[in-house]
């Protein structure tokens, strides 16, 4: 293994005219697999060495190396046997075996016992096997194994399947943190081996020396007792009165089924004070620890009760015009048993103790002093004046990383000279790794979770924002310390160091356009690509905290990585809107400016892997979106880089990692899009548009009636994002496309026929309602949005989508029917939030903001769109009771209006049972109000349900 190095010259290799990715593939067994691998602990031992922000399953990265390379179609047994899934002794049915565990109880077994064979992350092939299969693919590829590269590796969860399996291998990675990360993880653990003894020790060392300095920042009132970790806040003084006002939402410090630990404010002359209150023994009719100053972002003064809006206590944190409190802390006690109490003067003390440290001491001015530019991530935080990136930090957690930073430079040298250079790098990194890891508990970040009675990690949900409550961790403690995540990083390189790999691995941290700079023409036979999510994951600006701590321990071991201030956000393939703030204008919009760049740079990534392929080389895309924009840009990028698609799947890969993604236009499924050059023989004549819609049409009609009657377990939301390969497929196959007037036709519009006929074929399975077709736009666009998605909210992208399939532009719709809310996502509204009060309306004394506020009035006789009908049904019952409901349906002759019935019939089917309004449509279609519309629902299994019998037992 090597790094930097270029790859050596070599003959070029032509690749099979097939490979198994182009054929059919055991799809339900691996993602089944997938979805184990997608459980707490099972992950890959990659992913415990630090946090990265995106990355597939195993079995997606490990059936993209070995599916791309093995030649024609493989059996499945084969496969799923070479990719470790099943008990050792199976030959034959794994997939069927695997099919049959999932549907089956575990009865209280774990995963592994369930199934009969472990975690296939955790095996490597046989030497048989391997043997076996490289046997296969050298006399498919003219002797030689073909060369792998992964020109946007992430972690390296890819790279590190692809060397495991033998395979050369070429990573590149344009981030220094997850580069970092594939340092650790795949070049040095194969390489270097364990460092068990040598990481223990030192990191002793390093944890001995911080914690001398450290102890005197964190005082108690009992030497028998070890501050873990406390529970902060802000305190912010009262406009009106001067009182103090702690912005916390909720005194619990560690909530539980039995009660838990909290604490009680104790409001006295204008100040705060807090008591301990052990919720096992207080009841909460005597103590709610709920009652809080802080509700929806505002906050209401204990003292005099005037709030202090969302804006104005922003403004204030902004201008540094608060204090720091510990209203909560979680210590151990001598025999080791974790308990609470709440904060007080000794902590106070502790805090201001720090604070002066920090003020006088020069040598901490520049500690990760590096700039927070605005960002679409960092703009949150920069309204709160952090303007650098220590501010992210009380004084005291800066004091505590800064001591564990000096610590470390303190035997920095001293192990450079007692290792050679690979293995004191490799101890330094994990080292660094440690630190940062700790680093992730330990800010202002860092909410304090009390569920679990101690701080979240820094990205719960993928973003940067400031926390009202949060923990304050003291490293220097034996849990949740700097130990500890010492320890996790450790425990996880060791694992991937008794991997059996065999590949040769070279590394690069450069832009994914740039390769030429590295690699020969020729050199790579297969490219397996996880390109950046568009717009979902802004990552160099998600990794600028991690990357400034990262920086100040190893600039001057790994110089080329961390040589820039901040990550280099310039070159990174994403569609960031907040890049072209200042360039944007009424010609082109931010988003569209994005959307170009996003494009252009996949493009050239396209083109260099495109000049880098070896002859008839293969190149695996996996790629997750709903937004078709994503789609429409990352396949216009692939046609123009001179690639044609051969082959796609569809796969569930998306992790929990990736929850709170920007938009939330996340998706369960990704789609393989298997891709060859294209030939140099193809024609360069345009496919009129007109000539192959309807065959788009009918190919997304046949996927969808494929996959809903398949044994693939998918959901109706993805299953549209399984019809896009095929779909795409087509497409490239007749490229260039154009209409009839010679211009250009982009992706997004088969894609868009597509959904079209799969909004059709749902509508058509799972609707059994006659005359659903008949309805209005919008009443269909409603009704389908709740039976695809099956709650009130979806990605907006989708919603829009679904809105072309129904015939309408909810855009248009928006502000006049109020029919749903939102901006990056569609909430449906229901009948509340529409439709005026009748009981109102009927008093002309009385005034009826309500009016104003609404656009549909039950009063009236007649209705633009059939669902502005049926919401005010639903409302007239709901508010006035069944017997004005039914002298409200009869006066509009409702029981022969059949596209009313037909929508309260639908919705019926659509609608979960949880959800409000279903449980007010089953009283309407019940007793006198249900004899008179007489709508049949024997379809429907309503079962079960309490419906109304009588317009009298309404009114009991």
């Amino acid at each position: 293994m090597s790094e930097n190095n270029s790859a050596p010259d070599s003959i070029e290799q032509e690749a099979p005219d097939n490979v198994a990715i182009e054929s059919r593939l055991p799809l339900t067994a691996i993602d089944i697999e997938s979805q184990k691998d997608m459980k707490s602990g099972r992950y890959h031992a990659l992913r415990g060495l630090h946090k990265w922000f995106a990355g597939r399953p195993t079995p997606a990265a490990r059936l993209s190396v070995l599916a791309s390379a093995y030649p024609g179609q493989i059996e499945a047994d084969k496969l799923l046997k070479i990719m470790r899934f099943g008990p050792k002794a199976m030959e034959e049915g794994i997939s069927d075996y695997i099919q049959e565990k999932f549907a089956q109880d575990r009865n209280g077994k774990t995963i592994d016992e369930h199934y009969g064979y472990p975690n296939p992350n955790t095996i490597s092939p046989t030497e048989v096997q391997l043997s076996n299969f490289h046997e296969e693919v050298k006399e498919a590829w003219g002797g030689d194994l073909p060369t792998l590269l992964d020109p946007t590796a992430g972690r390296g969860i890819i790279p590190f399947e692809s060397i495991r399996y033998g395979f050369p291998t070429i990573s590149n990675e344009l981030n220094p943190v997850p580069s970092l990360i594939i340092k650790a993880g795949v070049e040095y653990a194969p390489e270097v081996g364990s460092l068990e003894e040598d990481v223990e020790k030192w990191g002793e060392k390093i944890h001995k020396e911080a914690k001398r300095s450290i102890e005197k920042y964190y005082p108690t009132n009992s030497e028998e007792r070890t501050i873990l970790s406390c529970a902060c806040t802000y305190i912010i003084r009262c406009d009106s009165c001067g009182g103090d006002i702690p912005l916390v939402s909720k005194w619990w410090l560690n909530q539980s089924s039995k009660g838990g630990a909290a604490v009680r404010p104790k409001y006295e002359n204008g100040s705060v004070e807090y008591e301990f209150v052990d919720m096992d023994r207080t009841p909460k009719s005597e103590y709610d620890p709920a009652n809080a100053p802080v509700s929806r972002g505002d906050a209401e003064c204990p003292f005099c009760g005037v709030v202090t809006e969302e804006k104005q206590i922003r403004n204030k944190i902004h201008d540094g015009d608060f204090e720091y409190s510990v209203y909560g802390v979680n210590y151990e006690d001598a025999s080791g048993d974790r308990k609470y109490r709440a904060g007080d003067e000794v902590d106070n003390q502790g805090m201001k103790k720090a604070a002066e440290r920090v003020e006088t001491d020069f040598a901490m001015l520049d500690f990760l002093s590096e700039p927070v530019e605005h960002g679409l991530n960092t703009s949150q935080i920069k309204r709160y004046g952090i303007d650098q990136w220590q501010d992210i930090f009380i004084p005291r957690q800066l004091v505590v990383h800064y001591e564990y930073h000096q610590a470390y430079e303190k035997f920095k040298d001293e192990i450079q000279r007692e290792y050679s250079e690979r293995r004191s790098k490799a101890i330094l990194t994990i080292l660094t790794l440690g630190a940062s890891r700790a680093f992730s508990f330990n800010s202002r970040l860092s909410q304090w979770y009390d569920s679990r009675g101690y701080p979240d990690p820094l990205f719960t949900d993928n973003n940067y924002a400031i926390k009202k409550m949060f923990g304050d961790n003291n490293l220097s403690a034996p849990r949740r310390g700097y130990v500890q995540s010492l320890s996790h990083v450790l425990d996880s390189y060791e694992e991937l160091a008794t991997y059996d790999v065999s590949g040769d691995l070279e590394t690069h941290s450069i832009d994914a356009a740039s390769l030429n700079t590295e690699i020969s023409k020729g050199d790579v036979d297969i490219a397996v690509v996880d390109p950046p999510y568009y717009s979902s994951i802004m990552y160099a600006e998600l990794s600028e905290a991690y990357y400034v701590l990262q920086k100040r321990y190893l600039k001057d071991i790994f110089p080329d990585l961390f040589s820039s201030t901040l990550p280099n956000k310039d070159d990174e393939a994403v569609a960031n809107p907040s890049r072209f703030n200042e360039i944007a204008g009424d010609n082109e919009s931010k988003k569209e400016l994005a959307n170009q760049f996003y494009e252009d740079k996949m493009n050239d990534i396209f083109s260099e892997i495109h000049r880098l392929l070896s002859g008839n080389g293969i190149m695996t895309v996996m790629f997750t979106h709903r937004d078709m924009d994503a789609w429409d840009t990352l396949t216009t990028a692939l046609i123009d880089a001179g690639f044609v698609i051969s082959a796609t799947h569809p796969i569930k890969t998306e992790k929990t990692d990736r929850v709170g993604l920007q938009g939330k236009s996340s998706a369960d499924s990704s789609i393989l899009l298997v891709a060859r050059k294209t030939s140099e023989t193809s024609s360069d004549e345009s496919t009129l548009w007109e000539n192959i819609a309807r065959d788009i049409e009918s190919l997304a009609e046949e996927e969808t009636e494929k996959i809903l009657n398949s044994e693939y377990n998918i959901s109706k939301t993805d299953t549209a994002i399984a019809v896009y390969g095929p779909t795409l497929q087509r497409f490239a196959e007749a490229h260039p496309v154009v209409n009839k007037k010679g211009e250009s036709i982009r992706p997004r519009k088969a894609l868009t026929e597509a959904r079209k006929a799969v909004t059709s074929v749902i509508a058509e399975k799972f609707l059994n309602t006659k005359g659903f077709e008949q309805l209005d736009a919008l009443t269909r666009w409603y009704i389908l949005a709740w039976l695809i998605y099956e709650n009130d909210t979806i990605p907006y992208d989708e919603g829009r989508q679904l809105g072309v399939a129904a015939g309408v532009d909810i855009d248009d719709i928006k502000r006049s029917t109020k029919l749903w809310r939102g901006g990056t996502e569609v909430t449906l509204q229901g009948y509340q939030d529409r439709v005026q009060d009748i009981i109102l309306l009927q008093d002309d004394s009385v005034d009826n903001p309500s009016s104003r506020k609404y656009p549909v009035n039950p009063t009236d006789t007649r209705f633009t769109y059939t669902i502005d009908l049926v919401h005010s049904a639903l409302h007239v019952y709901d508010r006035d009771g069944p017997r004005a409901a039914w002298k409200w349906l009869t006066e509009r002759n409702l029981k022969s209006n059949d596209e009313f019935k037909v929508a309260i019939t639908a919705l019926l089917e659509v609608l979960p049972e949880d959800e409000d309004m279903y449980e007010v449509l089953t009283n309407l279609i019940s007793g006198e109000t249900g004899d008179y519309l007489d709508i049949n629902v024997d379809h429907i299994d309503m079962s079960g349900l309490e419906r109304q019998t009588s317009l009298e037992e309404h009114d009991k």
